[in-house]
């Protein structure tokens, strides 16, 4: 053996007699060892004397009571509401079965809680001490056939999204349990059953919409478009210029199905529309008008009603009296219309999808014009921010007169270009040979107007 590993020398072990070990024992303070039992635990609640029992204890009893009831089945509920009420005083017991109930109800191949334990919840969470706190509550939801649509419920109550639900009670409830991994699905299928949301509730909405995934999303918008009442759109824009601004162009409009589409598309028209509507009886209660004039605005407002699922965008161009007259009663994308010495009128520019279509309200030629849709006139009419009267008549386009029988022959004129009215709009009726012989005198004049018009601007220009 190499002489550097020596083996160390160990201490001697002490020698200590029997007798020794019994004397120092009876020296010892008398200690009795408490075995933590059901029944023990009972007799202390029974006794008033439950704040006595420990940690230990109670454990094994929430452990051992489900063996227990077996045994005593006609005093398994009446004991289990005992531990219910101790449990509204004591937060340290209420975490221990709470938790273990949102398990049994939660995820129901683990059963980890007596039955007579969660069929008395009710004693704990009917008590005004706690029936506020959001574990209760959501333990409740957990409790319903709906489990999911109940969780949304206070999700939306509280304003707050799934994230931010399991952040607040991942301290006080299991959050890998799989309902709530799965209510996230039913947000949408609650959402619709509100007939007149509030602001703050379409906000959580789109919270909630934010934080999906994109195959939930599309589920849940798909959802909401052919499931929520009609009179949304109208009430809350912030709604519908979050489905434009992601789903009305690009890859996700062609995830929707086709009655999504199609709401989404009347949703999009009714707000728009109901801007232009807007805008035009501003100027027929604030303007000093003539009456042709006003009936002209009237016409015109009524006419585009049965396009109102078409209307993709909405410009507004004011000239300066106007737009101190009504111009801060507009919402929407509102602008200045630059002077140019052209006649007084408003100017209204619609997207229609793979058109443009711009009216003239009043002033000498006060005609419609229709542009096709390409980058170049898509940066003049809705990317320029100044605009006039000479520089939108000098790009052309298709135009139509608001003379006699006007909305007749644009309508033809519309469907030419592949605009067609809303479904079920009525047809109009034919003119007579008077009627179009008197349209036919009206228009001479009104296309002699124009030509003069499009030189002057194009000089002007």
């Amino acid at each position: 053996m190499n002489s550097q590993f020596c083996i160390p020398s160990l201490p001697e072990t002490p020698h200590c007699s029997p007798n020794q070990l019994i004397q120092l024992a009876s020296k010892l303070p008398d200690a009795t060892i408490s075995i933590p039992s059901v029944d023990k635990v009972l007799e202390a609640i029974e006794q008033g004397k439950a704040d006595q029992l420990s940690k230990l204890d109670w454990i094994y009893c929430i452990h051992a009571k489900a063996q227990w009831d077996q045994q005593n089945i006609d005093r398994s509920r009446k004991t289990s509401a005992a531990i219910w009420k101790v449990a509204i005083s004591n937060s340290w017991l209420q975490h221990q079965l709470l938790w273990r109930l949102a398990v049994y109800y939660g995820d129901r191949q683990e059963q980890v809680l007596a039955q007579s334990l969660a069929e008395s919840f009710d004693i704990f969470a009917n008590s005004d001490l706690v029936s506020h706190l959001l574990p209760v509550q959501i333990i409740r939801a957990f409790r319903s056939t709906k489990a999911g649509i109940e969780l949304a419920k206070i999700a939306c109550e509280q304003r707050i999204n799934r994230t931010e639900l399991l952040n607040i009670i991942k301290e006080d409830l299991p959050i890998w349990i799989p309902l709530f991994s799965r209510f996230i699905e039913e947000i949408t299928p609650y959402f619709t059953t509100i007939r007149s949301p509030n602001q703050q509730q379409v906000r959580w909405l789109l919270t909630c919409l934010d934080e999906m995934s994109d195959s939930q999303q599309i589920n849940a918008v798909n959802h909401l478009l052919t499931n929520v009442y009609n009179n949304i759109a109208s009430n809350h824009s912030l709604l519908v210029d979050w489905l434009r601004h992601n789903y009305r162009n690009g890859e996700n409009w062609y995830k929707l199905s086709d009655p999504a589409r199609q709401r989404l598309r009347e949703w999009i028209g009714g707000i728009n529309y109901g801007d232009f509507q807007k805008l035009v009886n501003l100027i027929l209660n604030k303007l000093d008008l003539e009456n042709f004039e006003s009936n002209r605005l009237c016409s015109r407002r009524d006419f585009w009603a049965n396009y109102s699922n078409r209307f993709e965008r909405l410009r507004i161009l004011l000239p300066k009296t106007s737009q101190i007259a009504i111009g801060y009663e507009i919402q929407g994308d509102v602008d200045l219309l630059e002077d140019d010495g052209s006649d007084p009128t408003e100017v209204c520019i619609f997207d229609f999808g793979e058109w443009f279509v711009v009216e003239f309200f009043r002033g000498r030629g006060s005609e419609t014009r229709l542009f096709p849709k390409n980058s170049r006139n898509e940066q003049i009419l809705f990317g320029e921010s100044t605009l006039s009267v000479k520089r939108i008549r000098c790009l052309g386009g298709d135009k139509h007169d608001h003379e006699f029988l006007w909305q007749f022959f644009c309508r033809q004129w519309l469907a030419n270009k592949g605009i067609n009215p809303n479904p079920g709009t009525e047809p109009y009726r034919n003119p007579t040979a008077d009627q179009l012989q008197q349209r036919e005198n009206r228009l001479g004049r009104w296309k002699r107007e124009i030509e003069y018009l499009e030189r002057q601007h194009r000089v002007y220009v």
